[in-house]
C-alpha cells in the first residue's frame, strides 16, 4: 500500500513537473518570435473574412 502511494505521489508531482516545463518552453518560444513564422505558414491557406469588422 506504501508503494502504491509513492507511485501515486511520484507520478503526479513528475507529470505536474513535465507540463510546467513544457508549458515554459512554448512561451520561451513564443517571446523569441519563433512561433510567429510558425503560424504565418500554418494559416497561408486560410481564406480572409471581415467578420465582426464594419
Amino acid at each position: 500500500m506504501r508503494d502504491l502511494l509513492f507511485f501515486t505521489l511520484g507520478t503526479t508531482l513528475g507529470g505536474m513537473c513535465g507540463v510546467a516545463c513544457m508549458c515554459v518552453l512554448q512561451i520561451n518560444r513564443l517571446s523569441e518570435g519563433k512561433g510567429d513564422l510558425d503560424a504565418e505558414t500554418k494559416r497561408a491557406d486560410t481564406v480572409p473574412t471581415d467578420r465582426g469588422r464594419s
